[in-house]
């Protein structure tokens, strides 16, 4: 694989272990890493931002003393992926985006918003999640705008969709057609989380791209 070096970058309420399917899997002399996403890790001492994580993701470059990376992100990873693809695009060789956005409509933001509210807060306890965090990464995540934007991307880019995954088609549909030359794959059968419902699907597309 040709790609020195590539960077796993999780989704919104995950860890690293979100790409054990995909690492475990890595072809014979590829290097990956899997971090946190900058402001995710529990803990933190700083709040999560788009642009720090991006920049931060960017920085492995130097940890790792290469000059290109290839990314590949879900959900709030697909964002981070995606900044930095446009903050940097000499840094970035190839992009591999699951369930991104370009950009969440007022009126959804305010029903995932409501949803989350009505959800009993021992829920979150239960099941050891910060609800306040989550508000700031939902802030977050709300607030990305990349319309206007994504021209400037020059990484080979494969968009990967599950078949059955009606909420996260339009967010596919539309970095497929912002970033040029992107490819849209799609797995069919598969929901919200390719990665993990069809990991062997997923990864014959994410490395086969890479190749």
């Amino acid at each position: 694989m040709p790609v020195p070096l590539l960077v796993f970058l999780h989704g919104l309420g995950q860890t690293p272990q979100t790409w054990q399917e995909q690492v475990t899997a890595l072809p014979a002399g590829t290097k990956a890493v899997a971090p946190w996403l900058e402001g995710c890790r529990p803990g933190a001492s700083v709040p999560f931002e788009v642009g720090r994580a991006a920049d931060a993701v960017l920085a492995q470059l130097n940890r790792f003393g290469v000059d290109q990376v290839a990314l590949c992100g879900t959900g709030l990873g697909a964002v981070v992926a995606t900044e930095a693809a446009i903050r940097s695009p000499q840094a970035v060789s190839h992009l591999v985006l699951h369930a991104g956005v370009v950009h969440t409509p007022r009126l959804a933001a305010t029903v995932q918003r409501l949803a989350l509210k009505a959800i009993p807060a021992a829920r979150f306890a239960e099941a050891g999640v910060d609800r306040a965090k989550l508000n700031v990464l939902l802030d977050a995540l709300f607030a990305v705008d990349f319309r206007g934007r994504l021209g400037g991307i020059t990484a080979k880019t494969l968009v990967i969709q599950g078949g059955a995954d009606k909420a996260n088609a339009p967010g596919a549909a539309a970095l497929a057609e912002g970033i040029p030359g992107a490819r849209l794959a799609s797995v069919s059968g598969a929901g919200p989380a390719v990665y993990a419902e069809a990991p062997e699907a997923f990864n014959e597309l994410l490395y086969g791209f890479l190749a």
